[in-house]
């Protein structure tokens, strides 16, 4: 059976993945933690041992697997150091003066330095609009660094803007589209998160979210939901939190935090298929737990979030995770389940539904191997970074955010 959203059976993915590890004289290391629900980990190695890079997969063994060394390969091609230098170097200013940056929390940083200059690439519109000259450093964390050493032109300091970059909306795929599909998904999936952080941490007292009965859940996704709180040991909360996009997405939380833990563990998922979705938060929910309890240091590095976040208490809150469940309404599972449709039917869907609402994608090709697989990284500047908060950013809400929080509470207090 082929997985939702993607164009080869696990086995045919598995295959075409390895052998291009193989071609580059690479090679895996991987791991398993838990049971039906698992969380697999993958450590791309090159010739002589060294770690490249690091991926995770999720969900049932064989796809958890075979997901792990497909995103430890995303992950060394979200690297400004493994893509060809063929950029740009526009003064900041002409960031900071782009009306499609304005949503941006962070443009502050761009104005204060107008003449330096810093390293862009060009982002295509899906649908059709001029092009976005963005930022190395939003889109690839290891940019500034040795990337940058070898030219002088980029002169910009990155002091305050560097925390503000991320490479969520990267994504590979068979297919260009499927890579953009899922990158896509990715970025509205953090949106999403983001807005729900802002109405339960910042927002007042009005709800926001929908806490789903388990009891009317579908039967896959009752059952992925049984086997999600088994695995925690204890009652998982499964939350809707579609945006005014209409791109369905959630969240899966613990009701209570869990022992040994700092902050609480949580889920997203996000996709055209709210099911979909929905098992993609209840498997990264598991994930996360089962790398927590498996990496000791990951315990330090929340620490470290709730302390650089010390002085904003709502900031420090959005971190700590813990929801208030009299601050969402409670409903039943009403989604209505598209067609399944391959990904190049699929993608001018998606694209040309987020267009009608507003917002405008963009994309690059990261890398292109043959007719094997595509990494591409998708974004949108008007899209919310706020879930950045919870690692510890401190952070205000973009203009999306803002105007969000005004609408939110208009409609609390009428």
């Amino acid at each position: 059976m082929i997985p939702y959203g993607r164009e080869h059976s696990l086995d045919e993915a598995d295959r075409i993945i390895r052998e291009c590890i193989a071609r580059r004289g690479w090679s895996i290391d991987t791991d398993r933690l838990g049971e039906g629900l698992v969380a697999a980990k993958c450590f791309l190695l090159d010739a002589g041992g060294e770690i490249l890079a690091f991926g995770g997969g999720k969900g049932a063994p064989d796809a958890a697997y075979t997901g792990a060394v497909y995103e430890a390969v995303e992950h060394y091609y979200c690297k400004a150091s493994a893509l060809p230098q063929q950029w740009d170097y526009p003064a900041a200013r002409a960031i900071a003066d782009d009306p499609r940056y304005a949503a941006l929390p962070f443009l502050s940083a761009f104005e204060q330095q107008p003449q330096r200059r810093l390293a862009c690439r060009d982002y295509a519109a899906y649908s059709g609009e001029d092009a976005l000259p963005v930022p190395l450093f939003l889109s690839f964390p290891d940019y500034p660094g040795g990337a940058r050493a070898s030219d002088p032109r980029d002169d910009f300091d990155y002091t305050r803007a560097l925390r503000f970059g991320s490479n969520s909306g990267t994504a590979i795929g068979a297919s260009f589209e499927e890579a953009a599909l899922h990158g896509i998904g990715e970025i509205v999936e953090r949106d999403a998160w983001s807005l729900f952080l802002m109405a339960h941490y910042l927002g007042g007292d009005g709800v926001y979210g929908r806490w789903i009965d388990p009891a009317s859940l579908p039967d896959e996704l009752a059952r992925t939901h049984r086997i999600a709180e088994r695995r925690v040991g204890g009652r998982v909360r499964l939350i809707d939190i579609t945006s005014d996009l209409a791109y369905p997405a959630f969240i899966a939380v613990p009701e209570r935090r869990l022992e040994d833990e700092v902050v609480f563990s949580h889920g997203c998922g996000a996709s055209p298929y709210p099911q979909h979705a929905a098992l993609r938060a209840l498997s990264e929910l598991v994930q996360c737990v089962d790398i927590k309890r498996d990496t000791e240091h990951l315990a330090g590095l929340d620490r470290l979030a709730l302390e650089l976040l010390a002085a904003y208490p709502r900031l420090r809150d959005c971190a700590m995770g813990e929801i208030d469940p009299r601050r969402l309404h409670r409903t039943r599972w009403d989604f209505v389940e598209p067609a399944r449709q391959t990904p190049q039917r699929l993608l001018p869907t998606v694209v040309a539904d987020l267009r009608a609402r507003g917002l405008i994608l963009y994309h690059a090709v990261n890398h292109r191997e043959a007719d094997d697989f595509w990494v591409v990284s998708s974004l949108s500047p008007e899209l919310e970074r706020f879930f950045l908060v919870t690692t510890g950013v401190a952070m205000a809400p973009g203009r999306r955010g803002r105007e969000f929080l005004e609408r939110h509470r208009r409609a609390a207090a009428a």
